[in-house]
């Protein structure tokens, strides 16, 4: 009961951290959205539709503009007994736009009242990528479970989806955005 009370606390807090997006997108907070990250990386972003923090990404780095790696966040709270180790040097199995694939855990850690993982999705030519993923409406992954890593077991919500809408003006505008770092001094 406690447990239950605690995620649904966290799905609130998560759900109610939601930035800003360009002065158009305002009113949907679905719609991608760029940040500089640092100096040298832009972000193109869009949050969860079932788990909202739990970021679709793309990361375009100085020196390589025309490309970017896709990756997303599990945030999870799975049963006792589990611990960081757990998730570190997986990979995890998906059906990413129906797709069947694997996933590289890149990073996970302890979060809140859970665990914060993150998945490696590929890195792609932003134009085909962009055309890719703009096929749909809403990319939709589920997690399934493979012989070396039990997804159901491990992530208590084991799928999420993503809008689309902005997507290809802000790959654009992080592109742009990430030239422009390039060009600058330091």
């Amino acid at each position: 009961m406690a447990k239950s009370v605690l995620k649904i606390i966290i799905s609130f807090l998560l759900l109610s951290t939601v930035t800003a997006n360009s002065p158009s997108d305002k009113d949907d907070e679905y719609a991608w959205s760029v940040e500089q990250f640092d100096s040298t990386t832009v972000m193109a972003s869009t949050p969860g539709i079932t788990m909202h923090g739990d970021k679709l990404r793309i990361r375009i780095v100085k020196g390589g503009c025309g490309y970017g790696q896709l990756w997303t966040s599990v945030y999870t709270m799975p049963s006792e007994g589990v611990d960081e180790n757990t998730f570190i040097s997986k990979k995890v199995s998906g059906r990413f736009m129906g797709q069947k694939m694997t996933f590289p855990v890149i990073h996970a850690g302890k979060f809140i009242l859970g665990y914060l993982v993150m998945l490696d999705m590929g890195v792609y030519d932003l134009g085909q990528l962009g055309e890719i993923l703009s096929r749909e409406s809403e990319l939709k992954m589920e997690y399934v479970d493979s012989t070396d890593f039990k997804s159901t077991e491990l992530f208590d919500i084991p799928f999420n989806s993503w809008s689309t809408k902005n997507l290809t003006q802000a790959i654009k505008e992080a592109s742009h955005q990430c030239h422009l770092l390039e060009t600058r001094k330091g």
